[in-house]
């Protein structure tokens, strides 16, 4: 069990606290940074869920405005997708070596930060179809592999009609709801323990801290850079993964 007063937990409440204001600015992006440091410090099944229990807790102040904003058609069938995707895709990520787990979710987080430093943008149609494929594709990562979704979402929903506004709505919303449907299937696997709840105390804090200060960010400070600066630290996540 790691020690509360050490420097790796230290490292832990850092994390939780960039990795807010990310969530905050962004919408998403926050699980890039979290769920793979806490896979490090913690060990795979535990640092994914400490992530989630915190991530869920600490995004919801996002949602009240969000809710406002979306476009209700656009966004059910890609929850859906993703509700379902994720809760069953647990069972395959508790099922698995964690070396396994922590090799696969390395390897996801650089294909991922790839496609957020090349500027790729999602140029298909947006209807149901797309929607449940989006969806499943990112409930279905997060679910199996502990992968963050938001990067999926994002590069959905801000190729799609509508100011920056409404697209980080959908992206806060979509992340959101699959974030709960992982934290049920990781209760209905029995991986929810003390322990989990313990760390999530002290690491909850500082991520809802950085989720505030995130979002009052995003009034005034343009997207562009800060994608780029998340897109290296995945990547750079992402190979310290791998190699240990």
């Amino acid at each position: 069990m790691l020690s509360i007063i050490s420097i790796p937990f230290s490292i832990a409440l850092l994390t939780a606290l960039i990795s807010g204001v990310a969530r905050g600015y962004s919408g998403f992006a926050s699980g890039l940074i979290l769920v793979p440091i806490f896979a490090l410090l913690f060990g795979p099944i535990e640092g994914i869920a400490i992530s989630a229990v915190a991530s869920f807790i600490g995004g919801l102040q996002l949602l009240p405005r969000a809710i406002k904003l979306a476009d209700w058609k656009e966004l059910t069938p890609p929850l859906i997708a993703a509700a379902i995707g994720c809760f069953f895709g647990v069972s395959f990520l508790v099922s698995n070596e964690p070396d396994t787990i922590t090799s696969l979710m390395g390897i996801i987080l650089i294909l991922a930060s790839l496609m957020l430093l090349s500027g790729w943008k999602y140029s298909g149609p947006h209807n149901t179809y797309a929607g449940l494929a989006v969806g499943g594709l990112s409930g279905g990562s997060l679910g199996a592999f502990g992968v963050p979704v938001g990067q999926f979402f994002a590069l959905y929903f801000l190729s799609s009609s509508g100011d920056t506004a409404k697209q980080r709505a959908h992206i806060v919303i979509a992340a959101s709801c699959a974030v709960t449907f992982f934290v049920l299937g990781l209760l209905f696997e029995g991986k929810v323990v003390w322990e989990t709840l313990f760390y999530a105390a002290f690491v909850t804090p500082f991520f809802m801290f950085g989720v505030w200060v995130g979002a009052r960010l995003f009034q005034i400070m343009p997207f562009s850079w800060f994608s780029k600066v998340v897109a290296w630290l995945v990547a750079a996540t992402g190979v310290t993964l791998i190699l240990s």
